[in-house]
């Protein structure tokens, strides 16, 4: 668990956040590739929902914890009450973001939170997907809109780094890893040589 979010919070901004992973790759460009590889673990392998909205690791934990304050939950007891015999809750943060709560499996981080599905700021991605593209990002592989150059570059990617699959092909304008690629190449923080 990253140092940023505080107890009683569970959080992966590993596969939930995407700034947390612009600043992870500024160090990730500069690490050796195993532990770069090391951290990526912790993105595991499903389909999820990731957070694209302003505010950092530790705000979304913190307003977690507010909103749970605010309803007069400030104990594991408290917490388990509230549930009340569900599975999970729903709450939303102060920039409109949606956010499941349920009980984490940990006893000093009880309180599980993660995007909710088609919350506002959130995207669905696939855990095979990011990481794709976050070794690309890694790497400096730039996707130049070239459909046959920028496959073989992915493909080398996937095969060398990740031990994935080649994929056969993607449409430019619909292919998840060309969209995600261009998030975080827009967002700045990536030099290409």
């Amino acid at each position: 668990m990253p140092i940023e979010i505080p107890i009683p919070i569970q959080y992966n901004p590993y596969k939930h956040h995407f700034r947390f992973l612009l600043t992870e790759l500024v160090t990730w460009q500069k690490t050796d590739w195993m532990e770069t590889k090391k951290a990526m673990l912790s993105i595991g392998n499903n389909l999820f929902d990731f957070y694209l909205g302003h505010l950092t690791p530790e705000q979304v934990c913190q307003a977690s914890i507010n909103y749970l304050k605010s309803i007069n939950i400030f104990t594991e007891t408290d917490f388990s009450k509230w549930f009340n015999n569900s599975g999970w809750k729903k709450i939303t943060l102060p920039d409109e973001s949606e956010w499941l709560v349920k009980k984490g499996n940990n006893a000093n981080r009880y309180i599980h939170i993660h995007p909710a599905k088609f919350s506002k700021h959130t995207i669905r991605v696939r855990a095979t997907t990011l990481k794709t593209v976050l070794t690309l990002c890694v790497h400096k592989i730039d996707i130049k809109n070239n459909a046959k150059l920028d496959l073989q570059a992915v493909n080398q990617q996937r095969v060398t780094f990740l031990k994935l699959s080649p994929i056969k092909s993607f449409d430019e304008e619909e292919s998840a890893i060309l969209q995600l690629w261009q998030l975080f190449a827009n967002a700045g923080t990536l030099s290409y040589p």
